[in-house]
């Protein structure tokens, strides 16, 4: 089992996109891209509880990669998320399921992501990190485009968010397509609302 994260905070937005082509040009006008992947998670939580929880955790399959992660709120900006994230590898996803289910915890919701991931890096006098993008296809909800970045402490909270929101107006896309419901919950009410 190998440690991934530490705990820095993760400073992302997402936001719904109607011409993905579109963005995607203008996107590789400043940015290179570093990999096109399938993400296929797992999300976990507590077998005692019902319906949809915010407590949960993920394992991810990336290939023959398995990642298990938690995410630790760490305060949000106006519409931007912010987390501690703590992640672990594990050797065998198949076993981890199973370890999962007998000790406690049941699956909340599969969720199935086509991500290609670009990498910015910002000019110094803008904002001094760099800047993953990524242009993703969520299975059953549609096209995104994710802007995230990676902070030492909180009172980078509001430079950071700042700053992924003029990128992504830079980039085309209108603060008002910004989704702050999480992936596996507007995946759950969309389910759960074909089911009645």
């Amino acid at each position: 089992m190998r440690e991934l994260n530490t705990g820095k905070i993760e400073v992302e937005l997402k936001a719904w996109l109607d011409n993905p082509a579109k963005i995607k040009r203008k996107i590789e006008k400043l940015a290179c891209c570093l990999e096109e992947i399938i993400e296929q998670d797992v999300y976990f939580t507590f077998a005692k509880t019902r319906g949809y929880q915010k407590k949960r955790f993920r394992l991810r399959r990336i290939g023959e990669r398995a990642i298990v992660t938690v995410k630790v709120p760490a305060g949000s900006k106006s519409r931007i998320e912010a987390n501690k994230e703590y992640e672990f590898e594990v050797s065998c996803p198949n076993a981890f399921h199973v370890f999962c289910e007998q000790f406690g915890f049941r699956v909340l919701i599969e969720k199935k992501k086509r991500v290609r991931r670009y990498i910015y890096h910002p000019a110094k006098n803008e904002f001094s990190n760099p800047v993953n993008i990524e242009l993703n296809y969520v299975e059953n909800l549609g096209n995104f485009i994710e802007l995230e970045t990676i902070v030492e402490t909180k009172a980078e909270l509001a430079k950071a968010s700042k700053y992924l929101k003029s990128l992504l107006v830079q980039l085309g896309v209108p603060l008002e397509k910004i989704e702050t419901t999480a992936y596996t919950e507007l995946l759950y009410q969309k389910l759960h609302k074909k089911a009645k």
